[in-house]
């Protein structure tokens, strides 16, 4: 049930997720369940044209050999450029000068400020090219989480996990012969229990 959930690559624009929904002739579709679709259409290898709403923002691959630069050209007539600077896109307006986005938030609706843009052309560049899509949660919290619940639920339920964590215990070197009593296996049981719930909340994690 998870498997798509981790697998299936998104892009984010502010706080609304966008994940691939279809495909037609040059035209890409993203659906989100918080804000409108986003379309993306080829114009050809080196151009892509980012339709959101009613605006379109044109995008441009200029990279040049051992540098990966994109053109960014918003309605307004305003153009950025944004480079990839080892997996990090950087923005960078025609001054040269870098482009820094501040989010603010008033009762869950953003507040643009004065001459910021729709959105930012970093997260434009990541929305119009699946390579800068990203995967979502981190699965090995789950992996963790099911080795925690195996482990919890054997020292619950079988003695022989019980005295073998007794023999592990560095204490039992303090005594001779030493015996594991009734209430260490009650303890046992107990921390199976605790080893058990915290695995919940550690697949919670994950996602």
């Amino acid at each position: 049930m998870s498997r798509t959930y981790f697998t299936e690559r998104v892009f984010y624009l502010y706080e609304d997720m966008y994940k691939f929904a279809g495909e037609q002739t040059h035209l890409v579709t993203y659906h989100s369940s918080t804000a409108g679709p986003v379309q993306v259409r080829t114009d050809d290898e080196l151009h892509r044209t980012l339709i959101i709403g009613r605006q379109s923002y044109a995008i441009a691959d200029i990279s040049v050999p051992y540098s990966t630069k994109f053109s960014v050209s918003y309605p307004n007539g305003h153009v950025y450029s944004v480079e990839d600077n080892n997996g990090m896109l950087l923005s960078y307006d025609d001054k040269g000068n870098i482009v820094m986005t501040i989010q603010t938030y008033v009762n869950g609706e953003r507040i643009k400020e004065e001459g910021e843009e729709d959105f930012p052309p970093s997260a434009l560049v990541s929305a119009a090219y699946p390579d800068y899509h990203v995967n979502r949660g981190m699965p090995g919290f789950l992996f963790l989480s099911l080795g925690l619940l195996i482990f919890g639920w054997c020292n619950f339920r079988y003695q022989a996990i019980q005295d073998l964590m007794f023999c592990l215990s560095p204490q039992r070197l303090m005594y001779e012969n030493p015996e594991p009593s009734d209430f260490y296996y009650f303890m046992s049981k107990v921390g199976g229990i605790v080893v058990m719930v915290g695995s919940i909340f550690i697949a919670f994690k994950a996602y």
